[in-house]
């Protein structure tokens, strides 16, 4: 256990003083290049400028090491190697600080510097990746046709950077038509083979814009069968609703008169078939069978 703690507190004693190593290493080419900005003379192809204070953008890895390099080139580009190299330590920020403990060398030079920067936040590495990115982009349901072919175009120049302007154009026109999200107009487009991607941009707005119009006729004319169907239902109401109450009303007097007889049959009197009297029947009548024969007769 002793010797784990003695072994742990050693590295941490010879980290501290790789630490306190690279950060004097880091302030004495701060201060170098301090001195350089303020009294060196700077001195390009030959001939001496005037003493003058240059102000060199910082890099702290967040951004493209390609684009802030471009930045650093346009400031620095009739600067020394050895300017150039310390100048760049001294911008570097933050993580991009890092770097410099890969370098073994007190003074790296400036190839060194900018390989060792291009490996870590330099494009190339991301190839590969963007270019993936472009096999799998389609346009999006509500994406117009201007902002994917803006994104195509884009991602193209990041996946193959180093490619002549014709085969940029080439592959811009192929992932355009392979990504949109229309066959028909996919189709169309394809058919025409462009050259350019804007010439395609321009096709697919005309086919989108015909296709639209055209949709918006289709709605006029469903609309139109719609109403006329509507008011055929409507003519054809009223004549349902006529039939149903003069039904409604035969069933009705039909009830009433069915009651009025129901009610007349219970308040008929009973009469004798026989001798014509009220008040009983013929079985029951009173005269005798003679009489019956003779009034039957009569």
């Amino acid at each position: 256990m002793e010797d784990s703690m003695k072994q742990l507190m050693e590295m941490l004693s010879a980290m501290k003083a790789s630490q306190e190593k690279m950060n004097k290493k880091i302030e004495d080419l701060e201060t170098k290049f301090t001195q350089l900005s303020t009294t060196a003379v700077i001195k390009t192809e030959g001939t001496v400028t005037t003493p003058s204070k240059v102000k060199v953008p910082t890099y702290d890895g967040k951004v493209s090491w390609n684009t802030y390099l471009r930045q650093f080139e346009a400031v620095a580009r009739n600067w020394r190697e050895e300017d150039k190299a310390t100048s760049l330590i001294a911008a570097l920020r933050g993580e991009a600080l890092e770097v410099l403990r890969t370098i073994p060398e007190a003074s790296p030079k400036y190839a060194t510097l900018t390989s060792a920067l291009e490996r870590r936040y330099g494009d190339a590495h991301l190839q590969h990746v963007y270019q993936a990115q472009l096999r799998s982009r389609r346009q999006r349901f509500e994406e117009t046709l201007q902002r994917y072919e803006a994104d195509i175009s884009r991602m193209v120049n990041l996946a193959y950077p180093t490619a002549p302007a014709e085969v940029i154009e080439q592959l811009s026109v192929s992932s355009f038509i392979e990504g949109l999200i229309d066959p028909e107009i996919g189709q169309l487009v394809r058919l025409a083979r462009h050259k350019t991607i804007s010439e395609a941009l321009a096709q697919a707005l005309e086919i989108e814009a015909a296709k639209q119009a055209s949709r918006g006729t289709s709605k006029i004319r469903q609309v139109k069968t719609y109403q006329y169907q509507d008011r055929e239902r409507k003519v054809q109401r009223p004549s349902k609703n006529l039939v149903d109450s003069i039904k409604d009303v035969l069933e009705k007097f039909t009830d009433g008169q069915n009651s009025e007889d129901s009610t007349t049959n219970i308040r008929r009197p009973i009469r004798c078939w026989t001798c014509g009297v009220e008040g009983h029947v013929r079985s029951r009548c009173p005269q005798p069978p003679t009489e019956q024969n003779q009034g039957n007769a009569n």
